[in-house]
């Protein structure tokens, strides 16, 4: 996944002006790196298996072949035609290695579509919708073929009926939805959503409901390009009430759809956050129980925080950040890092965002993460303070010293990350101006040399990445240069850094 696909997100970070070719690498970074992890959280597609041992394939005895059930398919005895729709869904309900390839090749998707329309016989068109559900399973390939046999339409149609079929119908278009952007494009073109909303509600049955939720998540993912925003919007009065269910299979697949919506333009987020409820209720999810429903939320949530400062306020007003100060604690890595991406936003925003942070003791928790034995999750603390070195205030700043962040922080300029090493460098060059511009130059120097900053500063001298050495040749050179002749000279309180001090105390930093 490339920069160019993730164009309609970096359009929305913040920090304008500020860094801002940094920050949208990270963003774009990370973001390969959650969906990556999203493929085996949350299912593409799924296949039915056959729901009993009565159903499995009879052994040694009268298993047809493929072109035996296509020709079966193809009689005009309606009894033949059932036995051969279920003896294809069987066979494709296989556990492992469906003979999905040989069946398509011996044509059986032409009659399977056909049988879809025999209005007269409810058990033949849901042996065919499931059979077209796990063929839709398969490849690219496999759903291609479903899709050109005209298949779509009459599934749309199905689902409107409701009942068992319209279930099956249901998950064969989120098979279908879940492909790609076109194939996702195609279902939502049939008018698959108006006829799926009414199986969003609370009082559908709990297995229709799941279908339904994970179907209309499907309709929401993939890029390149998004889905249509006014395609999928009207689904989010539902969902918002979905929040308040209790089934963490419903939920997840409710927080995973709003994860897609949000990852996006900010007038998508907007949309989201102005439905009525919605984001308190999801915002509560951040401490549910199950990490299947955590996971999702917190990215919805994290997105949100990419956006503008008004979006952003929002999040922190629905308190955002009681919840992510615990999962920054939580101890399972993957939410670890991505708690610390989402903190890393609302330190990139105002300086009256920044000070909500610090007012909650996120500084701490940060620390604690960027001490944890996982890169992926330093990495991100240290993405947050970077963030908050180049736009925080001076008594931010100072908080931030006073927090005793420096050494771990700077441990990272060790690390084999070339990443890594690049946030802190980034952050120690902000830092060092804000010294610059408040006279405390010499103590803050004093000090990256006792913790050993600087040997690492000097040794990355030698490094085979240009980004890098220039980096630390512009460090070294701007502020551990002789500096005898500087009119100026710090100040030092008992070691201690005042950003806010002197002069220039009354005035902001400006990077």
């Amino acid at each position: 996944m490339g920069d160019k696909s993730h164009s309609s997100r970096i359009s929305s970070y913040k920090n304008a002006g500020h860094g801002t070719n940094e920050l949208r690498r990270k963003r774009v970074e990370l973001s390969v790196t959650l969906r990556k992890q999203a493929r085996d959280e949350q299912l593409l597609k799924r296949r039915a298996l056959s729901p009993d041992g009565n159903e499995e394939v009879q052994k040694e005895t009268e298993i047809p072949t493929p072109e035996e059930i296509v020709q079966g398919l193809k009689s005009s005895v309606l009894s033949v035609k059932i036995s051969s729709a279920r003896a294809a869904r069987r066979m494709l309900s296989q556990e492992k290695n469906p003979p999905i390839t040989i069946m398509v090749n011996a044509g059986v998707i032409k009659p399977l579509v056909e049988a879809l329309d025999r209005d007269d016989c409810q058990d033949l068109q849901f042996e065919a919708a499931w059979a077209i559900t796990n063929i839709a399973s398969g490849t690219h390939d496999h759903t291609m073929a479903v899709i050109n046999g005209g298949a779509i339409p009459k599934l749309v149609s199905l689902l409107a009926r409701g009942g068992i079929v319209g279930e099956q119908s249901a998950w064969a278009l989120g098979n279908i939805a879940g492909d790609g952007a076109s194939p996702r494009d195609a279902v939502l073109a049939a008018g698959a959503l108006p006829t799926l909303l009414p199986l969003m509600t609370t009082t559908t049955s709990p297995s229709q409901l799941r279908t339904a939720v994970w179907t209309y998540s499907n309709f929401c993912r993939n890029k390149n390009p998004l889905v249509k925003f006014d395609m999928v919007a009207p689904a989010l009065t539902y969902v918002s009430e979905l929040l308040e269910m209790s089934d963490p299979d419903v939920l997840a697949d409710t927080c995973w759809a709003l994860s897609y919506l949000t990852d996006g333009p900010n007038e998508r987020i907007e949309a989201v956050q102005n439905t009525n409820q919605l984001l308190p209720r999801l915002t509560k999810l951040l401490d549910h129980k199950s990490p299947a429903v955590r996971t999702p939320a917190l990215r919805a949530i994290g997105n949100m925080l990419t956006g503008s400062d008004e979006q952003t306020d929002r999040c922190l007003d629905a308190g955002c950040l009681d919840y992510l100060i615990v999962l920054l604690r939580c101890g399972k890595f993957s939410l670890m890092k991505e708690a610390a991406w989402a903190v890393s936003n609302v330190l990139a925003g105002t300086q009256q965002q920044i000070q909500r942070a610090i007012d909650k003791g996120v500084l701490g928790h940060l620390l604690h993460v960027l001490a944890c034995d996982d890169i992926k999750c330093q990495k991100e603390a240290a993405w947050a303070i970077t963030n908050l070195c180049l736009g925080g205030a001076p008594s931010q700043l100072d908080a931030l010293m006073s927090a005793g962040f420096l050494e771990p922080y700077c441990a990272l300029l060790s690390s084999p990350d070339q990443r890594a090493v690049t946030v802190v460098l980034d952050g120690l060059t902000n830092l060092m101006q804000a010294a610059a511009k408040f006279g405390q130059t010499e103590p803050l120097c004093v000090k990256l040399e006792e913790i050993g900053a600087l040997d690492r500063i000097e040794a990355l001298q030698e490094h085979e990445n240009e980004q890098i050495y220039k980096k630390c040749l512009h460090i070294l050179d701007t502020y551990f240069m002789d500096q005898e002749d500087q009119v100026a000279q710090p100040e030092q309180t008992e070691e201690e850094y005042q950003f806010g001090t002197g002069p220039a105390a009354s005035q902001n930093i400006n990077f």
